[in-house]
């Protein structure tokens, strides 16, 4: 990389690929991507001169069409995975149980780590059927030993019961105990524990949030702050091959880590540009 230590890229992420491969293979520590969902929509977002397609996600009525398109592209973030790399693949409903399949025959069954469940609360009520609240994150390791930094992700334990009882101790700090073989456990509400794999406590971006840079489908910093801190030493290495609005790329740079954006929609990299004017990074265009 440049002495900048983060790089733009302007262009298809396949047609980068044997530029990638050529920098990074077996070298990026944490690879996130969040792809088109198969929602048969386009999506558009706002520019300083007015309004502007980012990006189209129509593939026909068949799984076929999207995997043939995300299959290469998963293959090419498995070879980019260093030995204790992991991989983020953020789907919805329609596609993610596919992807899935495609990333157990990648990487193995046994690499899979987590399907993380990001639900939220915003939208509309379902009618005739449960309402759709979630996303899904399928995590995978590129090895055995993937790196994983618990402990700086720690959420508060709070006032979670398991109905075992509550009591507050002599420095009158409240815990929840339990006794098994005679002995007392207890479980203070103010120690931190590791979130489960149902994400509840991160909101998506309402309209008049400050985070928002006008890209549609933008995800909100604290959600890749969890998979930057967990899953990325700090000075690794974090790529983002579908980096839209930059969430990923002003994380990562916020956290002390080197990163790689690519995406081929001049909306996305005109508010890469704008988000990340006061990093440096190396800009290249392929294809």
């Amino acid at each position: 990389m440049s002495e900048a230590n983060n790089l733009l890229i302007h262009g298809d992420n396949l047609a980068a690929g044997p530029l990638l491969r050529g920098r990074f293979e077996g070298a990026v520590d944490l690879v996130y991507i969040d792809p088109p969902f198969a929602t048969g929509r386009d999506f558009r977002g706002r520019t300083g001169a007015g309004e502007a397609l980012a990006y189209r996600d129509r593939w026909g009525s068949s799984p076929g069409e999207f995997l043939a398109f995300l299959e290469p592209r998963l293959a090419l973030c498995c070879d980019l995975l260093a030995p204790g790399g992991s991989l983020y693949v953020h789907l919805d409903y329609r596609r993610v149980h596919h992807a899935r399949l495609l990333l157990d025959r990648l990487l193995g069954e046994d690499r899979f780590r987590n399907e993380i469940i990001w639900h939220y609360r915003s939208g509309g009520r379902g009618e005739g059927s449960f309402a759709f609240k979630h996303d899904t994150i399928l995590v995978y390791g590129k090895s055995a030993h993937t790196y994983f930094d618990g402990a700086s992700v720690m959420i508060p334990r709070g006032a979670r019961s398991n109905h075992m009882k509550r009591g507050v101790d002599e420095g009158g700090r409240a815990y929840r105990s339990i006794r098994s073989g005679g002995k007392e456990y207890r479980y203070y509400e103010d120690e931190g524990v590791i979130p489960d794999d149902v994400w509840s406590d991160i909101g998506h971006l309402q309209q008049r949030d400050p985070e928002r840079t006008g890209y549609p489908t933008q995800k909100p910093e604290a959600l890749l702050e969890r998979v930057v801190r967990a899953s990325s030493p700090p000075g690794g290495l974090v790529m983002d091959l579908f980096c839209g609005s930059g969430t990923t790329l002003a994380v990562a740079g916020r956290l002390g880590r080197r990163w790689v954006g690519c995406d081929q929609g001049a909306l996305a990299i005109e508010t890469c540009q704008r988000r990340l004017a006061g990093q440096a990074f190396e800009q290249i265009e392929v294809g």
